[in-house]
């Protein structure tokens, strides 16, 4: 399959590159910082462009099967979404992984959700109109909410439940590593079109 991925030199972004090419996946990196791809070796293709011109968008999915897209930071995530679903609506890609956050509805542990959601309060608002679009588009999509992402070896050991208040027991964090595969693998799973799910480490 060929996968293009935006947010590629994030540091999730790196591990889906890293993990996909396990995989045989032809993968695409989308990126603003092409520089920071220069020495890597877990793809086929480096597009270098901005996610809110449409034309660079156009450029990095052409020909692609599906988009993994890890928007985030201080970047307009909700633009970039709309730029993204309508590039791959009129290059008649369906396909779509999209990673959001844990914090946006996650109810548990309560006081740690809390905190954190006060901290990224900009980036949720951000993410939540993002998800909205997403949620209103007619793509095949799959919105993944991970819980606090470290950058531990993989463990395996992963919970991912369409769950959207999140879960009632931690762990309440994951490895990028672990994300990264189930973002990938995602890709082989129709039974995921249009929902969400929360993501975390599991006990066993």
């Amino acid at each position: 399959m060929r996968i293009t991925v935006i947010g590629s030199t994030s540091p999730t972004g790196l591990e889906v590159l890293k993990y996909g090419k396990t995989r045989g996946h032809e993968l695409i990196a989308f990126t603003r910082r092409p520089q920071l791809l220069s020495m890597d070796q877990s793809f086929d293709k480096i597009v270098a462009g901005d996610g809110l011109h449409k034309s660079d968008v156009l450029q990095a999915i052409d020909g692609s099967d599906a988009v993994i897209a890890i928007i985030g930071g201080k970047t307009d995530i909700a633009g970039v979404t709309k730029t993204m679903i309508s590039s791959m609506q009129e290059s008649k890609i369906r396909r779509l992984i999209f990673v959001s956050s844990y914090l946006l509805e996650a109810k548990s542990p309560k006081i740690f959700a809390s905190l954190a959601r006060w901290i990224f309060r900009h980036e949720l608002v951000e993410l939540e109109k993002a998800e909205k679009v997403i949620r209103e588009c007619d793509l095949d999509w799959s919105i993944y909410r991970p819980a606090q992402l470290n950058n531990d070896p993989s463990t395996g050991k992963i919970r991912v439940q369409e769950q959207r208040h999140g879960f009632p027991s931690g762990p309440y964090q994951i490895s990028r590593a672990d994300l990264a595969k189930v973002l990938v693998d995602a890709l082989d799973n129709n039974a995921n079109f249009r929902k969400i799910y929360c993501v975390t480490w599991s006990k066993e």
